[in-house]
């Protein structure tokens, strides 16, 4: 997966358009970006991941400076089986560039040292501002090439024992200072050509993240003391936006309960409690683990770059903690 063609203006027709997927998760100090396809999906000649408006990028680290790690997986054509992928993301030179990739000198190049089956493999991410037309895309894009996977082997630049990419990962940690708002990652993708070695712009496609932390209320009243029974109510949302069909659990004194409710199509929920034994103060605050989730419907309602189509959205995944409230009953 050595990077090292570049995206020409050759089309192919009659390919079927892959169906990758752009994720991104993050916190205050770390960010994951993670691309996966499936084994009948072309190998990638080119992927672009546009960082939206909002984000900025700390390019200080000098060469050398281990910012992260990377895994992922590979199918090995040559030894027709999947295998793993580990290693660093570590600062290099902001002038290397992977052959036929990229040119210049950029404003930082993130090269991901990957080992696969006792094999080094060095994937140069060069970090470029945008400027022009491709600002409308985002601040800064990410580009990252890889070698065809297809070809016969000992053909020149093939990627290392037919490796063709699955699913990367790669987290940098004191990099990009994030947003508080909703953020809408994008990708672009130009696959290679079957058995060619040759980009195939015909079957580019684009491809979505959507990432926030996500936030779960909580309120608490009494309903009838005489019952003592008290209304639990809140609401789950990403980045403003109502989270549906997730799970919510109460916990009791900070403890995890087996009290439960599902959010509503709205992300509401709320389930009622009845106290028994003696008069005491509890603590009640919700909490929530989030998937990762598919929203391509309306994420990729309009494409940004027609005719390119827009072929997945997906929603990061989160926990969330409620504030707290004591109710003496």
């Amino acid at each position: 997966m050595l990077a090292g063609a570049a995206v020409t203006a050759l089309a192919f027709a009659g390919n079927a358009l892959a169906v990758q997927k752009l994720s991104v998760s993050q916190s205050a100090t770390s960010l994951t970006i993670k691309v996966t396809q499936a084994q009948t999906d072309q190998q990638p000649a080119k992927i672009t991941i546009y960082v939206p408006t909002g984000y900025s990028i700390n390019s200080s680290a000098a060469p050398g400076t281990t910012i992260g790690t990377t895994s992922g997986s590979v199918f090995a054509r040559d030894a027709n089986i999947p295998l793993p992928l580990s290693g660093n993301v570590v600062v290099a030179p902001p002038d290397t560039n992977a052959p036929g990739c990229a040119t210049g000198t950029h404003l930082a190049v993130w090269n991901l040292a990957l080992s696969v089956a006792g094999q080094n493999i060095n994937l140069p991410v060069h970090v470029d501002p945008t400027s022009g037309a491709e600002a409308a895309l985002g601040a800064y894009k990410l580009v990252v090439c890889l070698s065809p996977a297809d070809v016969p082997q000992g053909t020149p630049g093939r990627s290392p024992n037919g490796a063709q990419l699955l699913e990367a990962n790669f987290t940098v940690n004191n990099v990009f200072q994030v947003p508080a708002a909703l953020s809408v990652w994008k990708a672009i993708t130009t696959p290679y050509a079957p058995s060619t070695g040759v980009p195939n712009a015909a079957g580019t496609v684009e491809t979505r993240a959507l990432a926030s932390s996500g936030t779960v209320t909580l309120s608490a009243r009494v309903t009838n003391k005489k019952k003592r029974t008290v209304r639990i109510s809140g609401k789950l949302s990403q980045g403003g936006a109502a989270v549906a069909g997730s799970q919510v659990r109460l916990l009791l004194n900070g403890a995890a309960s087996r009290f439960t409710a599902r959010t509503s199509a709205a992300g509401n929920y709320s389930l009622v409690l009845r106290k028994t034994g003696k008069k005491s103060t509890t603590t009640f605050q919700a909490r929530t683990t989030v998937a990762e989730r598919d929203v391509t419907s309306t994420l990729c309602a309009t494409p940004s770059l027609p005719p390119i189509p827009c072929v997945s959205g997906t929603a990061s995944g989160f926990t969330a903690v409620s504030n707290r409230v004591r109710i003496r009953l």
